[in-house]
């Protein structure tokens, strides 16, 4: 085999700018193996780079889509040791190229799979579950006994979030969802109690189940409005994790109040942990791939789609509708239904 397919966008804009391509299979470099791609995660940084939004490194034009693979390792470039062939690996590649059946890799980017898992368990785990993980328990310092905010609580990090707060001990976990319509995903996820965020009063109705103490914990992907009035129902001595920026706004904390109650905010990047602190990255790991084995967290996976539908997997994300993970999977028979739900 000398090609292959891929999804590139030549131009930013809409979903529509997603193309299913043949392009010549990649050749590992130096320190690099090649990766036949078994799943592909589909994540909102993705639908950021394609629509031209800021993002912490360049996107070069044309551009293949995806940053987080799950596969085989196939083939070994110049000082790799054979060893790697045949390993099932999760890998990392903020330069893109996931949407694609195979790609190379440096040696680096790479964590271990975690036995016992299939592709599409596997292929939820590395940047949205890692992540969940790192906010949560990393940055987060959550403890047994405290209670948890997440915002986004049944997309592909918050449904993490939910089940491995509820795993670590939280006394008490709240789902903040952008409709009611949620609610039943959540509780189903782990929470014990989830509140609409598009109605105002929100944060009152977290006090209220709180019963005034507010929460220890507030995770948040947004960076702007929610996060602001998240702050409503933060305790005294609380934390903020930022983990995304997805609708950010300017200076969105009132940091005097803050100082005030001795409340503190930092931020979680797990690209930052893979290239500099793989190793608690993959600790991390492997401790979710055996919590998934033990079924203390079961991956949400709301569809799995061939590679040419990728613009349909970004619609999807977009929508904010979707619970759990979207996977492509670069061998899947493109005369499949539109969507094949996992859930």
């Amino acid at each position: 085999m000398t090609t292959m397919l891929a999804v590139r966008f030549h131009e930013v804009g809409g979903p529509e700018v997603l193309r299913c391509e043949t392009m010549p299979l990649p050749q590992p470099g130096s320190g690099e193996v090649l990766v036949r791609i078994l799943a592909a995660g589909v994540n909102y940084a993705d639908v950021m780079r394609r629509a031209g939004e800021p993002y912490p490194v360049p996107t070069p034009l044309p551009f293949r889509a995806g940053s987080e693979v799950a596969g085989e390792v196939c083939g070994c470039g110049e000082g790799v040791e054979t060893s790697w062939m045949g390993r099932r690996v999760l890998g990392a590649d903020i330069m893109g190229g996931g949407y694609a059946q195979y790609i190379a890799l440096p040696v680096q980017n790479l964590l271990p799979w975690p036995e016992g898992l299939s592709a599409h368990e596997a292929g939820t785990l590395l940047i949205q579950g890692t992540t969940a993980a790192m906010a949560l328990l990393e940055s987060g310092e959550m403890r047994a006994g405290e209670r948890v905010l997440v915002l986004g609580a049944t997309g592909g990090v918050g449904s993490m979030m939910l089940q491995l707060a509820r795993a670590h001990g939280a006394a008490q976990v709240i789902a903040g969802i952008g409709s009611s319509a949620k609610t039943a995903a959540a509780l189903a996820l782990g929470a014990h109690s989830a509140v609409d965020y598009s109605q105002a009063g929100w944060a009152e109705q977290v006090l209220a189940a709180t019963r005034g103490h507010g929460v220890d914990l507030v995770l948040d992907a947004t960076c702007g409005p929610l996060l602001q009035q998240a702050c409503d129902a933060l305790a005294d001595w609380g934390r903020i994790v930022i983990y995304g920026a997805s609708d950010p706004a300017p200076a969105p904390l009132d940091l005097k109040r803050m100082v005030a109650r001795n409340q503190r905010v930092t931020g979680c990047f797990l690209g930052a942990y893979l290239q500099r602190r793989p190793q608690r990255a993959a600790e991390l790991l492997a401790d979710l791939g055996e919590r998934v084995r033990r079924g203390e967290v079961k991956p949400a996976v709301h569809a799995v789609l061939p590679l040419g539908q990728a613009p349909r997997a970004h619609e999807l994300v977009s929508s904010r509708g979707v619970i759990g993970k979207i996977l492509l999977d670069p061998w899947m028979d493109p005369t499949q239904p539109e969507e094949a739900s996992c859930n």
